[in-house]
């Protein structure tokens, strides 16, 4: 082995984080590394603690890198900063942070970098599958991740820029739970009147959410009377092990497929111990309808 990189996960409760993990520890394999895991069980505090202690016994454990799919995007860089001056090398997952570029600038001879999807593609992409569904415009509702996170924030506004009058948008926050965004749904349907404009369509940053969105619809549209559980859903990471599938199975009109982060900054990482060679700022990976909108506009 030529030294071990720790993944720092979200959560393990969730697909795409699953796909990180596995992307992590197949690319690992192939290059060398030892990949240990672990999970702060979505407490931002918690993770910080964690990655603190492994940038503290890094010469003991030959830690070479550490790659962070964050709980929080804001509170990440005093340990980014140790991790530089401890000489492992750092990837960001998914998320943007002002500080890669400066401690780039300090750092040069590390690898301080992030490795994401395009995030306003990812809304831009929703927008269009929206049009292709409902060309005639309507309500939309669109269930966000925290906007705190900047792939939620990056989401929506590619999202916005796509739909317009005659497009009406219902913004809900959850907390890319299934469970959170049910909740979220349920109580924005008791809060409004029975002769509220519905939505046409639904929209969620990711399947996990998008599930939720659909159990609400069917259990409301048993208290209400309403169709509700016919509205279209459209998700989002489009793994084959979860988003596509539902798809596949009819329960989710549509996804954005998202490549895991993890495994191009495993790559990178291995480019950089073996030839010196030192990644871009940002590694982003592109994303795509699924299905192609040309079957959604069928």
């Amino acid at each position: 082995m030529v030294g071990t990189i720790r993944l720092f996960l979200r959560t393990t409760e969730n697909d795409y984080q699953q796909q990180l993990k596995e992307r992590a520890l197949r690319e690992g394999k192939r290059a060398g590394f030892a990949v240990e895991v672990e999970s702060a069980q979505d407490d931002a505090g918690r993770q910080v603690a964690q990655i603190t202690a492994a940038i503290e016994k890094a010469r003991a454990s030959n830690l070479v890198a550490v790659l962070v799919s964050p709980v929080r995007d804001d509170n990440l860089r005093p340990t980014a900063r140790a991790a530089a001056e401890a000489g492992v090398e750092w990837a960001l997952l998914n998320r943007e942070a002002d500080f890669i570029e400066e401690l780039r600038r300090q750092f040069t001879g590390r690898a301080i970098f992030l490795v994401s999807p395009e995030q306003a593609e990812i809304g831009r992409i929703h927008g269009q599958q929206v049009r292709a569904l409902m060309p005639d415009g309507g309500c939309v509702l669109c269930m966000t991740g925290p906007l705190a996170a900047s792939s939620a924030q990056h989401r929506l506004d590619g999202l916005t820029s796509v739909i317009a009058d005659p497009y009406r948008l219902v913004t809900l926050s959850a907390d890319w739970t299934s469970e959170g965004a049910r909740l979220a749904l349920e109580r924005w349907l008791n809060s409004v009147t029975k002769d509220a404009e519905m939505p046409g369509v639904f929209v969620a940053q990711n399947d996990e959410m998008a599930l939720g969105l659909r159990q609400a619809a069917r259990d409301a549209a048993v208290r209400l009377d309403l169709p509700l559980d016919k509205i279209p859903i459209l998700g989002c990471d489009g793994s084959p092990t979860l988003g596509q599938r539902l798809v596949r199975e009819g329960r989710l009109r549509g996804t954005v497929v998202t490549p895991p982060a993890s495994g191009p900054a495993v790559e990178w990482i291995a480019r950089m111990r073996q030839h010196g060679e030192i990644p871009p700022a940002i590694v982003i990976q592109p994303v795509a309808s699924f299905p192609g909108l040309a079957s959604l506009r069928k």
